[in-house]
């Protein structure tokens, strides 16, 4: 699988009129990656050709990006997200099962006075690269923006200060990885982390949704908004992950370790524009 290549902040948050189409047939969806895997190799003047194919068929990047040139990795996160529908897909959130095997990278505290951190020289992937193994065991992980990759610049300045492109570390207690990853990358099941991003990259919920119910800090976001953080996640971030089974205090060493700026909970140095932007999501989806 190509690694996609890296940018920062692309979402927008304005609205435009499509060009194109979101839902395709396999036998579309097939001719527009044998078209990109064309153009990609083509010369500038075959390029225009192609790209013109492409768009015959009903596939305009522009659509979904403000990024420059795209790849067949692009066009699969778009589809991944549920920004894309291909008649008969269904997404296979956070790994592919098609992945080689590879040893899991085990950890255990073996004493209460003992500090290890596992994610210090981790092995930071992509999440379609993450090892099938240990993501069915319980573990920590770890996330970070990729090294071109970039927050909304009040959070920036932020991340810059503290000298780290960690961003969140969590545990997959009583569940696997993937299901806790799935949740929290792919919204598979409203997650903390997400909410969190979501109001990091300026997206507002969807009004007056929570008005009357008892969980009053559970918003979401609308479904275009949700495949746009999705997308933005799959572009900007890379996690490291560890197995683990037991205690899992470890995470809060971590945590104040770390400080990472989307961590609230256990975390020293919390981020007050995060509390006032979740604190305002609250307040238009309660309305």
């Amino acid at each position: 699988m190509t690694v996609q290549a890296h940018f920062s902040f692309i979402v927008t948050t304005h609205t435009t009129t499509m060009k194109g189409r979101r839902k395709f047939t396999k036998a579309e969806a097939e001719q527009i990656r044998s078209l990109i895997k064309q153009k990609l190799e083509a010369s500038t003047t075959e390029q225009k050709t192609i790209r013109a194919k492409i768009r015959k068929v009903g596939f305009h990047f522009s659509d979904f990006s403000n990024k420059k040139g795209y790849n067949v990795q692009d066009f699969d996160d778009l589809v991944s997200s549920g920004q894309i529908t291909i008649a008969g897909h269904k997404p296979n959130p956070v790994a592919s099962r098609t992945q080689p095997k590879e040893k899991p990278i085990q950890f255990r505290r073996q004493t209460k006075d003992e500090d290890l951190d596992p994610f210090e020289q981790g092995n930071f992937k992509r999440t379609y690269e993450l090892d099938e193994n240990i993501l069915d065991c319980t573990g920590l992980y770890c996330l970070r923006l990729l090294t071109n990759s970039k927050l909304p610049e009040r959070y920036q300045k932020r991340l810059n200060e503290r000298n780290t492109r960690i961003i969140y570390i969590g545990k997959a207690e009583g569940q696997t990885l993937r299901e806790r990853l799935s949740q929290e990358l792919e919204h598979t099941s409203p997650g903390t982390f997400f909410r969190s991003i979501g109001a990091v990259l300026q997206f507002l919920p969807i009004p007056g949704h929570l008005n009357g119910k008892s969980n009053q800090k559970n918003y979401k976001f609308s479904p275009k908004d949700t495949g746009k953080i999705i997308m933005w996640l799959r572009q900007n971030i890379e996690v490291c992950i560890v197995e683990l089974s037991g205690n899992f205090g470890i995470e809060n060493d971590l945590i104040a370790k770390y400080t990472p700026i989307l961590n609230h909970t256990g975390n020293p140095n919390k981020c007050q524009e995060l509390i006032e932007d979740r604190a305002k999501c609250r307040r238009i989806a309660i309305g």
